[in-house]
């Protein structure tokens, strides 16, 4: 005997109304994934006296829900939804995903709004949800947390198996992460352009060329449109005028003046400098993966089998770090992207799919977190877990329409090693399977030092140099002392290590996992 009450309260019925509509036929729907629902005929429609409606069969509630508020009325009789949707739904689902420990990596799902069930992307784990309490917990994909055991011949006549589809052969994740690794340093390249001088110090008999082209606060060095370099941020050169142990003067040097010789000495210019050079590196690198991961299931042999390819791609925020898979986060990000393969490989390996009717007192109290193991009219012994559930009274009848999920059986690939499809989520550890023919390009520490920034120090005529060279040029060769001197101006090139490449260094890294078994 089945009663049908109304309520502005969701649980609670003590002052409930009896609804008094006719009752052709109703059916409670409960599949996998979502919630439950109630499809009802009735005569007699009148107005529903209160937001929620639930049923009862012997004073036992057996299903309660939200009117939807949509009624299609036909000529005799009008069609009505009912959601098991309770008021605390969206709070008992936060509360579920606070609490239990369950896979989600927020890399993968970037500039998109957090969904729920991305949640369940990295398991085989889903949103169950009770069809009287509308409590919200998780049941595993191919076992329920009960096991029933069903015998008889009733099942017989609606007994159908089927291949529903074809499982998977491969899934291939092709993980690209991008980034750019920005660093940034400041040094004082004047010590080490010092020490490139045969006296240990700057020196010169040309002075004024040497401070005319010496750089400059905030010049930058070097030229192009690339996206790093050097700029000076400080620099100063002035002459040393108060040092004894320096040398002032060259040796004599004969010199014509007038119709006479004499001899002179050249003045020796000794400068002490300061060139501060800020160095910015903005390098945009990139680390692709491939990870193959295959199914070992008994069709292998018989027909070829789809490939899943997932393509992911993750933009990080500019970082020091030259590596990604390496760091604690990369290695995070590789379990995360083998557990997403190895759920993709399980679930396509439930694709048989088994329906039959129960009378109604063995199938009341079934729910979609339940296995069954029955036989089939051939006697072959059959378990799946039920992720379809119809509730069906029509006419003073009534039964429960079963619908299993059942995996296909393993195949015979030699090797085979099948992953733990657990529930929890950890860190797993860099290891072998992962394999890169790419070297690490770029900068690879986060600290340099000058002698990793400067490529050549170059310095042409320093004073000791002009001071031999006009020793060799003496009258009558020449007869003009700064006539010589235009001949080999003391010069300097520095000559820094380019840090303006443009294109995106790439390693590459590839994954062979071991062949996953279906979950039975």
């Amino acid at each position: 005997m089945f009663k049908l009450r109304f309520t502005n309260t969701w649980n609670r019925f003590e002052n409930s109304v009896i609804c008094t509509w006719d009752v052709v036929k109703f059916i409670i729907t409960h599949q996998e994934g979502h919630i439950a629902k109630a499809s009802l005929l009735v005569g007699c429609f009148t107005p529903p006296q209160g937001s929620y409606l639930a049923i009862f069969e012997n004073d036992e509630l057996i299903f309660q829900g939200m009117l939807s508020g949509q009624f299609e009325h036909t000529q005799y009789l009008t069609k009505i939804d009912i959601l098991c949707l309770c008021p605390t739904f969206d709070a008992d689902l936060k509360s579920l995903i606070t609490t239990h420990p369950l896979p989600y990596n927020p890399l993968f799902f970037q500039d998109t709004p957090k969904k729920s069930r991305d949640y369940l992307e990295a398991t085989n784990l889903l949103f169950y949800w009770h069809k009287c309490s509308g409590k919200v917990s998780l049941s595993n994909y191919f076992k329920g947390s009960r096991r029933v055991n069903l015998g008889g011949q009733y099942i017989a006549k609606s007994f159908k198996m089927q291949q529903i589809n074809m499982p998977l052969g491969k899934v291939t994740i092709d993980l690209k992460v991008e980034w750019t690794q920005t660093l940034e340093g400041l040094f004082d390249a004047a010590p080490y352009i010092a020490r490139a001088f045969p006296e240990k110090i700057i020196t010169s008999l040309t002075p004024e060329g040497l401070i005319n082209h010496w750089p400059v606060n905030d010049q930058s060095l070097g030229q192009g449109t690339r996206q790093s370099g050097y700029r000076v941020e400080y620099s100063k050169i002035t002459p040393i005028t108060d040092n004894p142990t320096l040398p002032t003067y060259t040796k004599p040097i004969a010199h014509k003046h007038k119709d006479h010789l004499k001899t002179i000495r050249a003045k020796i210019h000794s400068f002490k400098t300061c060139l501060k050079i800020r160095w910015h590196y903005h390098q945009p690198r990139a680390e692709h993966l491939l990870l193959h991961a295959a199914l070992n299931h008994s069709q292998h042999r018989f027909t070829q089998h789809k490939i899943r390819h997932i393509p992911i791609s993750v933009h990080l925020l500019p970082s020091q770090k030259a590596m990604f898979f390496e760091t604690t986060q990369g290695q995070q990000v590789i379990a995360y992207a083998k557990r997403i393969a190895q759920s993709q490989l399980f679930a396509s390996a439930r694709c048989m799919q088994v329906t039959f009717s129960l009378p109604w007192n063995l199938g009341k109290d079934l729910t979609l977190d339940d296995s069954l193991t029955l036989k089939s009219p051939t006697q072959e012994q059959i378990t799946g877990k039920i992720i379809k559930l119809r509730f069906v009274v029509k006419a003073g009848q009534k039964h429960t329409e079963v619908t299993l999920g059942c995996s296909i059986t393993p195949g015979d690939l030699q090797n085979t090693q099948t992953p733990n499809p657990s529930e929890s989520y950890g860190d797993e550890p860099w290891d072998d399977l992962i394999h890169s023919s790419d070297p690490l390009m770029g900068i690879v520490t986060e600290t340099l030092n000058p002698r990793d920034l400067i490529e050549q120090i170059i310095v042409k005529n320093s004073a000791s140099t002009q001071e031999a060279y006009l020793l060799q040029n003496q009258y009558p060769v020449r007869d003009n002392m700064a006539e010589v001197l235009k001949q080999v101006p003391t010069t300097i090139h520095l000559t820094m290590c380019d840090l303006r490449t443009k294109k995106p260094l790439l390693r590459r890294f590839t994954i062979a996992l071991p062949p996953v078994l279906p979950v039975l």
